[in-house]
């Protein structure tokens, strides 16, 4: 950053405003002042452009320039001739490598022309600035573009495609490789994924048999307890009555009362020694359906592609397979009998009684 600097940009301005108001009675250096101006009013405005395009005369001659306007009196109308030059020389610069503004073509014009046609009142020195500006200057310009590092980069051009077509062919075997591989890992999630969801069904037929197997064992106990409940009374009266006999008593009337109590809990007791069988019975279907589906479980490894593949072909071929899985678990409770049941055998029994 040279001219967009505001010491550097201070300096250019503080040199128009001495200058513009200067009268100068020779009209080569009063034409050569108007130049000047115009040049540096657009290095004031357009800072950032002359920084960009004339890296080269700011590294050479950029702090002359700065030097020679901070120094510049009235009484030095002679640095003009030398300000005029270096202006000349980054008007060329910037002229090489972008499109210059009407006021300095114009500029550029006049100085040009005053090389061709003025060179003969020019002083020796001055002439050669300005043939080095317009001819050598380029050149050597050009030269440190040539010698820049960067442009290293362009000459191993072909070397360096090589290398990346011989890197893209790499990545591109390599590329392959990996997309053989990430299919292959993902049929294996789609595996683990299935077989998952297997063991997640399994566990939960598991967990519901577990569960049915403690009901059956309960249920199990249960009609042997009601069963002794229902034999007890029984054999009680059985050896009641055979002690009496052993003892020489006769069994009287008031026996046959004593039974009929007996017989209405024994009928109370079979019936829900009834109930507890048909629930027991229940109990055991539903285990048994449990470890079907337990069974059948195994097959649902492939489960989800097989049934898309087929149900293309045939809707209906996995519905008994699916019925089977997926049903809920039915408990048979058809013959299970009613609280009325009981209550028709004991009217039944108290008919019969008092008939007899």
């Amino acid at each position: 950053m040279f001219f967009s600097n505001e010491q550097n940009k201070t300096i250019i301005v503080q040199f128009i405003q001495r200058v513009e108001h200067i009268e100068i009675n020779d009209e080569i250096a009063s034409n050569r002042l108007k130049s000047t101006l115009v040049i540096l009013n657009h290095m004031v405005t357009l800072p950032m452009i002359w920084d960009e395009k004339c890296k080269f005369n700011i590294k050479h001659i950029g702090d002359q320039l700065i030097g020679r306007l901070r120094t510049f009196t009235k009484n030095e109308s002679n640095l003009i001739n030398d300000i005029y030059i270096i202006l000349y020389r980054f008007l060329r610069e910037l002229d090489l490598s972008s499109y210059l503004h009407v006021d300095l073509e114009h500029a550029q014009r006049y100085m040009e022309s005053e090389l061709i046609y003025d060179s003969d009142d020019a002083s020796h020195s001055f002439n050669s600035q300005m043939i080095y500006a317009s001819y050598m200057m380029p050149i050597n310009i050009f030269k440190e573009c040539l010698n820049n590092p960067k442009l290293s980069y362009f000459e191993n051009f072909e070397s360096t495609a090589d290398r990346a077509n011989k890197l893209k062919e790499t990545w591109d075997v390599e590329i392959n490789a990996k997309k053989v591989e990430v299919t292959a890992l993902k049929d294996k999630l789609d595996e683990y994924k299935t077989a998952f969801n297997f063991v997640g069904l399994n566990d939960g037929f598991k967990s519901l048999s577990t569960q049915k197997e403690s009901e059956a064992k309960y249920s199990f106990w249960a009609l042997f307890v009601m069963a002794l409940l229902i034999i007890a009374p029984l054999c009680l009266e059985v050896l009641l009555n055979w002690l009496a006999l052993n003892e020489n008593k006769s069994i009287g009337i008031d026996r046959m009362f004593i039974l009929v109590p007996l017989l209405s809990i024994e009928v109370i007791l079979i019936y829900f020694f009834r109930v507890l069988l048909n629930n027991h019975r229940s109990v055991k279907a539903q285990l048994m359906q449990l470890e079907l589906r337990q069974t059948l479980c195994q097959f649902i490894q492939s489960y989800t592609e097989y049934s898309a593949q087929m149900k293309k072909n045939d809707s209906v071929s996995l519905e008994k397979f699916e019925n089977i899985i997926f049903s809920g678990i039915i408990s048979n409770s058809e013959k299970l009998p009613s609280a009325f049941d009981g209550m028709d055998q004991i009217a039944k029994l108290m008919k019969n009684v008092k008939r007899t």
